[in-house]
C-alpha cells in the first residue's frame, strides 16, 4: 500500500507539533512561576509575621520592664520627689538608666525629665531650657499626645554637637496612675539596631522587608519611589504598635532577568499559537479533499441512510454512524451466533445421549472437534448430577441467582474433571439434572477416577454453597451408544437417592444384587390401612415395618410412589365405608398426604411426614369415638333425671355412682351437651312440673313441695320464686284469677 498520504500528514501536521511543544512548555513555566509565586507568598507571610511577632515582643518587653520600674523601683521614687542637689539619687536613677540600656542594647538612649525643677538626667542631661528634645517633649507635658505609646521614626541627638541618630521613642509618666505628673521618662530605640536584629531573617538580595510607621514613613529609611516599584506579596498591620509591614521580591539581579525572560517567553508562545492556528487551518483545507471523497463513498454504496430526512452535523459524524451501524451490526450477528452456537451444542448433546435422533460414530467424533471437546482417552464415563431438594431450591433463590449457581456448579464439575487430568462434555438437560460425558486418560483406573470425582464433586457443594447435589455414575464406556446406555443408568440410580440418602455419589455397585419383596410390600399395606381404621394402637408398628421393607429392598423413587399410591387408595377405599365424621377426618388428612406426595425427598423425611398424618388422623377419630359415645351416656342420663327428678337425692354423686361417671365429667358433659349446668336443668324440671301442678291441681302447697323434690317447703318457695319472680301462692293466685 502506497504511503504516500501517512508522509503527507505527518509533514502537514509535524509544525503544530513543535507548536504544541512550545505551548506546553509556556504552560509549564507558567505553571512553575504561579507555584513559586503562591510558594513566594506563602514565604513572605511568613516572614512578615515572624518580622512584626519579632517587633512587637522586642518593643512589648522593654516597655513591660519600664512600666515595671515605674510602678515598683524606690530610685524612680526618689528622684522624681527630690531636687537637683541630690547627687546620690540622681546616680541611682542613672544606674538604673544604665540597667536598661545593658539588658536591651536596642536603647539608644534615654533621660528622665523632673518638673517640678525642669531638670533633665541621662543623655543630654541639664536644665529644659538647654535641652534639645525640648520640643519633642512639650507635646507630652501639655498633655496634648497620649503616654504609653510607641512614636514612629524621628531623630534624636542629645547635645547640639553630636550626630543625630533616627529612634522610636516611648514615653511615660510618673506617678503611673496619677493625672498630675511629677516627671517623665523618655527611651528612644535605635531603629539602626532594630534593622541589624530583623535582617538575619531574610536575604536582600531575593526579599525586601519595609516597615512604615503610624504616618507611613519607612522606618528603615527605604525610599519611596523604590519602594511602590516593588511587588508586595504580603501586608501586616502590627496589633501593639499600629505599623505596617510590606514583603515581597527584591525585583533586582537574576530575580528581574527571570522575571522578564518569562515575560519575552510567553509572548512568544502567544506568537507560536497565532501561527500555529494559521498552520492548521492551512493544513485543514489542503487534506480535506480526502475525507470528502469517504463520505461520497460511504453514501452512494448505501450502508446506512439519513435518519428523518436530518442532514448529519458533519462528514466525522456521518462517518461514525456508519462505523457503529457496521460495528452494530456485527455484534448483533456475533451474539446471535455464540447463542446459537450455544443452543446447538446444548440440543447436540441431548440427541447423542437420549438417542433422540440416530447419529453415527463419524457424526459423533465430528461434533466433539466442532464444540471443542477434547477427549482425554477412548474411555469415558456418564455422570448425572440432581440438585437435592430442588423446591426449596427454586423458593429460596430467585431466577437470576439459580442461574448463577448453576453455572458455578456445572465450572465447579468441570474444574473437579480437569484436575483429574479427564476431559468433560457438561450441559444443563433439565431444571434440576447436569448431565456429563467423562473421558479419562488412559492407563487410569477408571472405576476409582469415577468414584474420585463424583466424591470431590459432592465434598465441594456441601462445603461451598447452601444445599446439596446427588450424583449418579456408570461407566465405562467406548462407543456413543455405551455412552448412552451409561447415562441412562446413572439417570436411574439418581431414583434411588430417596433410600440411599441425598448428599453423595451413588454407584452401580450399590444397586446390583438387591430384590423387591411385592407381596410383603402389599400385606404390610393392608394391615396399616386397617389398624388405621380401628384405631389400634400398634398402626405405629405396620408403618416402621413398611419402611424398613422399602429400606431393605433399596426400592427407588418409582416404586415408592407407586407404594405411596396404593396405600393412598387403600386408606380411601376403608374409609369410604365409615361414618360421617371419619370420612371428614380422611379427607382433611388427604389434603396433607397429596401435598407430601409431591414434596418429600428422602424415605426417612417421608417416613416421619407419615408418622405425622396418620397420629393426627388417629386423634382426631379417638375424639369423634369419644363425643358419640359420651352423647349416648349424656342421653341415658337425661332420661333418668326426667323420671327421677322428685328423688330428692339426686344429685352428681347420685348419678356419679348410677352411671359410673366421674361428678366432674358429668357436669363437663351436661353442659356441653345441653348449654347449661347440672342443677339448672334440675331446678327448671321440677319448676315446670311444679307450676303444671298449681294450675292444674287443688293440692297444697306443701304436697306440691314434696311431689317435686323439696321435703323442706322454704327451700321450694325460695326456688320457685327465684324462677318465676313470684311464690307459688301468687303464682295459683294470678293463674286463678
Amino acid at each position: 500500500m502506497n504511503s504516500n498520504w501517512f508522509r503527507r500528514l505527518l509533514l502537514s501536521y509535524l509544525p503544530a507539533f513543535f507548536i504544541v511543544i512550545s505551548i506546553l512548555f509556556a504552560v509549564f513555566f507558567q505553571t512553575l512561576n504561579e507555584q513559586n509565586r503562591k510558594e513566594a507568598i506563602k514565604a513572605n507571610e511568613f516572614l512578615a509575621q515572624q518580622v512584626i511577632s519579632y517587633t512587637d515582643n522586642t518593643l512589648k518587653t522593654l516597655d513591660y520592664r519600664i512600666l515595671r520600674d515605674v510602678l515598683s523601683a524606690p530610685v524612680l521614687q526618689h528622684f522624681f520627689g527630690a531636687n537637683g542637689n541630690d547627687v546620690y539619687g540622681n546616680i541611682q536613677a542613672a544606674d538604673l538608666m544604665e540597667d536598661w540600656k545593658f539588658n536591651y542594647p536596642m536603647i539608644d538612649s534615654a533621660y528622665f525629665l523632673r518638673l517640678e525643677d525642669h531638670f533633665v538626667l541621662g543623655d543630654g542631661s541639664g536644665q529644659t531650657a538647654d535641652f534639645t528634645d525640648e520640643p519633642f517633649l512639650l507635646p507630652f507635658v501639655e498633655q496634648q499626645k497620649s503616654l504609653g505609646e510607641w512614636t514612629g521614626k524621628r531623630t534624636y541627638k542629645p547635645y547640639a554637637s553630636e550626630r543625630p541618630s533616627e529612634v522610636i521613642t516611648i514615653v511615660r509618666g510618673y506617678p503611673h496612675f496619677a493625672s498630675a505628673k511629677s516627671g517623665y521618662i523618655v527611651v528612644n530605640v535605635s531603629l539602626s539596631k532594630l534593622k541589624r536584629s530583623i535582617a538575619p531573617m531574610y536575604h536582600p538580595d531575593l526579599t525586601y522587608v519595609r516597615i512604615t510607621d503610624g504616618e507611613g514613613a519607612s522606618l528603615f529609611g527605604e525610599v519611596a519611589e523604590e519602594a511602590n516599584d516593588r511587588s508586595v506579596f504580603s501586608h501586616y498591620v502590627s496589633p501593639y504598635t499600629g505599623w505596617e509591614v510590606f514583603s515581597g521580591p527584591a525585583n533586582r539581579g537574576w530575580t528581574r532577568i527571570v522575571l522578564d525572560f518569562y515575560n519575552i517567553w510567553l509572548a512568544i508562545a502567544v506568537v507560536a499559537v497565532l501561527l500555529g492556528a494559521i498552520w492548521v487551518v492551512h493544513v485543514t483545507r489542503r487534506n480535506y479533499r480526502p475525507i470528502s471523497q469517504i463520505v461520497s463513498l460511504i453514501r452512494t454504496s448505501s450502508l446506512i441512510q439519513q435518519e428523518d430526512g436530518k442532514p448529519d452535523a458533519n462528514e466525522f459524524g456521518f462517518i461514525r454512524r456508519a462505523l457503529e451501524h457496521f460495528m452494530e451490526e456485527t455484534k448483533k450477528n456475533r451474539q446471535q451466533h455464540k447463542e446459537t452456537l450455544i443452543l446447538q451444542k446444548k440440543h447436540r448433546f441431548q440427541e447423542a445421549l437420549k438417542g433422540i435422533v440416530p447419529i453415527r460414530e463419524a457424526e459423533w467424533q465430528a461434533d466433539l472437534i466442532r464444540y471443542h471437546v477434547n477427549p482425554a482417552g477412548l474411555r469415558s464415563f456418564a455422570l448425572i448430577l440432581e440438585i437435592d431438594r430442588f423446591q426449596r431450591f427454586v423458593e429460596t433463590y430467585h431466577a437470576q441467582d439459580q442461574s448463577i449457581l448453576k453455572f458455578l456448579l456445572s465450572s465447579a464439575a468441570q474444574e473437579m474433571v480437569q484436575l483429574n487430568g479427564a476431559s468433560v462434555w457438561a450441559e444443563w438437560t433439565t431444571d434440576r439434572r447436569l448431565s456429563a460425558v467423562v473421558w479419562i486418560p488412559e492407563p487410569a483406573d477408571g472405576t476409582a477416577m469415577r468414584n474420585a470425582i463424583g466424591e470431590q464433586i459432592v465434598e465441594w457443594v456441601r462445603a461451598n454453597l447452601s444445599f446439596t447435589v446427588t450424583i449418579g455414575v456408570h461407566g465405562m464406556a467406548a462407543s456413543l451408544e455405551e455412552i448412552r446406555r451409561s447415562g441412562d443408568i446413572a439417570g436411574n440410580l439418581l431414583q434411588y437417592k430417596a433410600v440411599l440418602g441425598t448428599g453423595r455419589l451413588i454407584r452401580p455397585e450399590e444397586i446390583e444384587g438387591t430384590t423387591s419383596r411385592i407381596h410383603d410390600f402389599f400385606g404390610t399395606i393392608h394391615a396399616l390401612s386397617q389398624a388405621i381404621r380401628l384405631q389400634e394402637s400398634d398402626w405405629t408398628k405396620h408403618l416402621d415395618e413398611l419402611f424398613e421393607q422399602i429400606q431393605e429392598a433399596v426400592s427407588s423413587r418409582k416404586e415408592i410412589e407407586s407404594l405411596l399410591q396404593f396405600l393412598h387408595q387403600q386408606l380411601s377405599r376403608v374409609f369410604l365405608e365409615s361414618a360421617k365424621e371419619y370420612r371428614d377426618a380422611w379427607k382433611d388428612a388427604e389434603a396433607e398426604w397429596q401435598r407430601l406426595e409431591k414434596g418429600w425427598e428422602t424415605v426417612r423425611e417421608l417416613q416421619g411426614a407419615c408418622g405425622s398424618i396418620f397420629g393426627e388422623l388417629s386423634d382426631r377419630m379417638r375424639k369423634v369415638r369419644d363425643s358419640q359415645r359420651n352423647r349416648a351416656v349424656i342421653g341415658d342420663i337425661r332420661s333418668y333425671i326426667e323420671n327421677c327428678y322428685a328423688n330428692p337425692e339426686l344429685s352428681l354423686d347420685h348419678l356419679s355412682d348410677k352411671f359410673v361417671l366421674h361428678a366432674k365429667n358429668i357436669s363437663k358433659l351436661f353442659k356441653e351437651e345441653f348449654g347449661g349446668n347440672f342443677v339448672d336443668f334440675l331446678i327448671g324440671l321440677r319448676m315446670d312440673h311444679a307450676k303444671r301442678m298449681l294450675r292444674k291441681t287443688d293440692k297444697s302447697l306443701q304436697e306440691i313441695s314434696a311431689e317435686v323434690g323439696y321435703h323442706n317447703y322454704n327451700s321450694f318457695n325460695r326456688a320457685f320464686k327465684n324462677l318465676t319472680g313470684l311464690s307459688p301462692s301468687d303464682y295459683r293466685k294470678q293463674v286463678h284469677s
